[in-house]
């Protein structure tokens, strides 16, 4: 994503994207929560269509969201969002988004009260080129339809993409209540690098943390930022982010949202994107003795061989980055192996062994 052109931020994106969908799970695109949604209208606008959508702005407890997002060969991408009634099974309603985002690994999140969705206009989908006015926004729509741009992430000023503008990444995190969004400004190597947290009523600055300040108290965990091993814990209080080399994650950053204070924390050794990182309790899932990711079934097998001479074990561990206490889950003699760890629950962690049959790791308290 890491950003001279359009060209390069849109291959990078992909990369990322690839890698991520290998190692992660694709964000929740299911939501249940308070509000009210009842009448149904027909709307239509330039940029969004909106069909058969209720009245109220957040959700009932009877209802959920649905986000789905389609690529259109040599036309804009479009979204759709659709409410069910959760007794029932009926459709209440459902709104389509024109211009959204649909190759990134993080492009929407549903909320109780809103859809935030990062949409592209004035794109060339064909040579995949900007056109004048090029802009990459994120947006948010109620459930009664009604959208609203939050921020411009990155736009084109002139006619070359040497006039493009970049101010955040496409990335982002919206706290459970609403209240803040997480954006990263900038990349490696840049001044202005920081994670940068607003308020999303005003849509100012409340929190602003430059990597060069990490840097002076960590500076062995200084890496690309990112969220995607990270994220607010359920109540809104802590936000989490991390530092990557690669497919290797070299730190974790904790941010505390009633005083701002914020904690650094090295990760174990070989923990990866792929791991589950719980941001309720700090636990993170690691493995020692595990070979690099590598995208290639020859070189995996030639890992497993050299672990099959050499006798070699790779521990599966969750490591507690609060109390520096680590939990031994399970061992293989596969070096590549994945465990497609998932926290169900504060405790306990779900996990499929070489075996294939998928079970999970109590943690007692």
């Amino acid at each position: 994503m890491k950003r001279k052109t359009v060209f390069f931020v849109i291959v990078g994106f992909l990369v990322v994207g690839a890698m991520a969908y290998y190692w992660m799970a694709r964000p929740k695109s299911l939501i249940s929560l308070p509000a009210a949604i009842t009448s149904s209208v027909v709307l239509s606008g330039s940029s969004t269509t909106q069909v058969n959508v209720g009245s109220g702005v957040c959700l009932t407890s009877n209802e959920v969201a649905s986000y789905s997002a389609t690529r259109s060969k040599g036309n804009p991408d479009f979204g759709t969002v659709v409410i069910d009634d959760k007794s029932t099974g009926v459709k209440i309603s459902n709104l389509q988004i024109e211009n959204v985002i649909s190759q990134n690994y993080h492009d929407y999140e549903l909320h109780p009260c809103g859809l935030y969705v990062v949409r592209q206009f004035n794109f060339n989908e064909s040579s995949w080129e900007p056109l004048p006015g090029f802009s990459v926004e994120l947006w948010k729509y109620d459930y009664s339809g009604k959208g609203n741009r939050l921020f411009v992430l990155e736009a084109l000023q002139g006619q070359s993409t040497s006039t493009l503008s970049i101010d955040y990444s496409y990335d982002f995190r919206v706290s459970p209540n609403e209240s803040f969004i997480a954006l990263e400004r900038g990349y490696q190597g840049s001044s202005d690098y920081a994670l940068v947290i607003k308020d999303l009523n005003r849509l100012s600055n409340v929190f602003v943390l430059p990597v060069s300040d990490i840097a002076k108290q960590n500076p062995n965990i200084i890496a690309d930022l990112g969220f995607e091993v990270g994220g607010w814990s359920i109540d809104g209080r802590y936000f989490w982010f991390s530092f990557a080399q690669g497919a290797n994650t070299t730190g974790f950053v904790r941010v505390d949202s009633s005083n701002w204070a914020y904690q650094t924390f090295a990760a174990p050794i070989t923990t990866m994107g792929g791991d589950a990182f719980n941001p309720d309790t700090g636990m993170v899932t690691y493995r020692t003795n595990a070979a690099p990711w590598t995208g290639s079934s020859e070189i995996d097998q030639q890992y497993r061989d050299q672990a099959m001479q050499s006798g070699k074990i790779s521990l599966f561990y969750i490591y507690n980055l609060l109390t520096k206490q680590s939990y031994l889950v399970a061992t293989t003699t596969d070096p590549t192996y994945y465990y497609q760890p998932k926290w169900i629950s504060d405790s306990v962690l779900q996990y499929t062994p070489p075996s294939g049959v998928t079970t999970t790791y109590t943690i007692l308290q």
